[in-house]
C-alpha cells in the first residue's frame, strides 16, 4: 500500500487524490468525511494512476520541483510578461481577471493552490484562443491550406493535431515556445490537411513552406522539459 496523506478541505465535495513532488500522495477529503476506512480501498483501485504520476515525476526534472504557483507568466509566443496579484476574497471560488496591462489577479480562496493552478490553466486556455486560432487562420490564408475547425486543448505529449475532417487541435502549452516554433506547429498541422501522415510529400510541402522545420523539429521536442511545473498539478477525481 502506497503512504499517504489526508487534507481535510471545506470546499471539497467528494474525495479525491494528488500528488506532488513535495507532498507526495495525498487524499483530500471533505469536512465532516468519516468513512476513514474506505480510504486504503480507494488509494489501492487507483494504484495504476499513482503508480503512473510517481514515474513521470521520476523521469521528468520538470516536475521534480514543487509545483509552485508563479510570480509572474511568460508568453514568448506574444512577447508578453504577465506580473500576478494573488488578493484573498470570501467568494467560493477562485478566478483569473486582467486589470491593467499586463496585469493579472487572481482573486478567491488563494489559500487552496490546486483552485488558484486551475484559475491560471482557464487564463491561459482563453489567451491561447484569443491569440493562437486567428494566427492559425493567417498561416491557413499564407498558405493556401484551409481547415474545417479549430480547438484549443491542454494535450500532454501533443503540440497539435489534425484529424481525416480537416480538424485542428492546437495545445495551449504553444504559448511558451518562440514565435517561429508556435508557427512551425501551425504549418505542420495545417499541412496535414493535405496529406494525413508523414509521408515524402508530406514533408515535401511542409519545407515548401518551412525549410529548416527540421530544426524546429529538435527544438519543439525538448520544449516540454521547459514547460512551467504549476501546469501539470496531477490530481485525480
Amino acid at each position: 500500500m502506497t503512504d499517504y496523506s489526508i487534507k481535510i478541505s471545506p470546499r471539497a465535495k467528494h474525495v479525491s487524490l494528488k500528488i506532488t513532488p513535495a507532498e507526495g500522495l495525498v487524499v483530500v477529503v471533505p469536512r465532516g468525511f468519516k468513512n476513514h476506512d474506505l480510504l486504503d480501498e480507494l488509494v489501492e483501485s487507483r494504484s495504476a494512476w499513482i503508480k503512473k504520476v510517481f514515474s513521470r515525476y521520476a523521469e521528468e526534472p520538470s516536475l521534480q520541483t514543487d509545483a509552485e504557483l508563479p510570480e509572474s507568466i511568460q508568453l514568448p509566443a506574444l512577447d508578453e510578461d504577465w506580473a500576478i496579484d494573488y488578493i484573498q476574497t470570501n467568494a467560493r471560488s477562485v478566478r483569473a481577471v486582467e486589470t491593467a496591462s499586463l496585469r493579472l489577479q487572481i482573486m478567491g480562496n488563494i489559500e487552496d493552490s490546486d483552485a488558484c493552478a486551475k484559475a491560471l490553466r482557464r487564463w491561459l486556455m482563453r489567451r491561447a484562443k484569443e491569440n493562437l486560432l486567428p494566427l492559425l487562420e493567417q498561416a491557413s490564408e499564407d498558405c493556401g491550406l484551409s481547415f474545417s475547425k479549430a480547438t484549443i486543448r491542454g494535450q500532454r505529449t501533443r503540440w497539435g493535431s489534425c484529424s481525416s475532417t480537416g480538424s485542428i487541435n492546437l495545445n495551449y502549452q504553444l504559448m511558451f515556445v518562440r514565435p517561429e516554433m508556435m508557427n512551425y506547429v501551425l504549418v505542420h498541422e495545417l499541412c496535414h490537411t493535405a496529406y494525413l501522415n508523414h509521408s515524402a510529400s508530406f514533408y515535401k510541402l511542409l519545407e515548401s513552406y518551412i525549410p529548416d522545420y527540421r530544426h524546429h523539429e529538435t527544438q519543439l521536442k525538448q520544449a516540454w522539459r521547459s514547460m512551467p511545473a504549476w501546469l501539470y498539478r496531477l490530481q485525480a477525481a
